[in-house]
């Protein structure tokens, strides 16, 4: 059940009379379609353009992802280099060891190739770590994934699998798109 509301006024409080205690409304004549108080001050906020020069703070560069990834397969290159002695007298043995080294090893080239070319271009090494990514994921059963050696070379193929996304080509407008409205 909707009950009829009454009409609405806008209506001001005097500031002055706030002191006796009065607290009487008055309307404020206005158009009732007005719903904004008049302005009585007007503030300026100017805006500093960040380019502009003297300005204190230097621009700072986005970090880009490319660079997060080679930063993240440098350090997966350390990790791998604490079990070089490792991974030396496993590849030595006659068993499975022997297939895992001979994956793992173009695999880490193939990365750390892949690595440097997406460091100095954009757009470039996909294949590489693509086929590091392969390599790794083909050696990462014969390593064996209990031991703690066996965790570079998965590191290595994540890390190959995000190289191939981040060096994948930019797609750019075809030169006929440019004429369309």
């Amino acid at each position: 059940m909707n009950s009829p509301r009454p009409p609405l006024r806008l209506v001001g409080s005097t500031s002055r009379d706030e002191d006796a205690g009065d607290h009487e409304f008055i309307p404020v004549e206005r158009a009732p379609h007005d719903l904004h108080p008049p302005y009585r001050e007007l503030s300026v906020v100017e805006t500093v353009d960040a380019d502009a020069p003297g300005t204190d703070d230097p621009p700072r560069t986005p970090l880009s992802p490319r660079f997060v990834i080679v930063t993240l397969i440098v350090a997966q290159l350390l990790a791998a280099s604490t079990f070089l002695g490792k991974y030396a007298a496993l590849a030595r043995g006659d068993d499975a060891y022997r297939i895992a080294a001979s994956l793992s090893v173009p695999a880490s080239l193939c990365l750390y190739a892949g690595a440097a070319m997406l460091a100095l271009r954009p757009g470039r090494g996909r294949a590489l770590f693509i086929a590091a990514a392969a390599g790794f994921a083909l050696a990462l059963p014969f390593w064996g994934v209990g031991w703690s050696w066996s965790w570079p070379v998965a590191f290595g193929a994540i890390l190959a699998l995000a190289g191939a996304w981040f060096a994948r080509a930019e797609v750019r407008p075809h030169e006929d798109d440019a004429a369309q409205p």
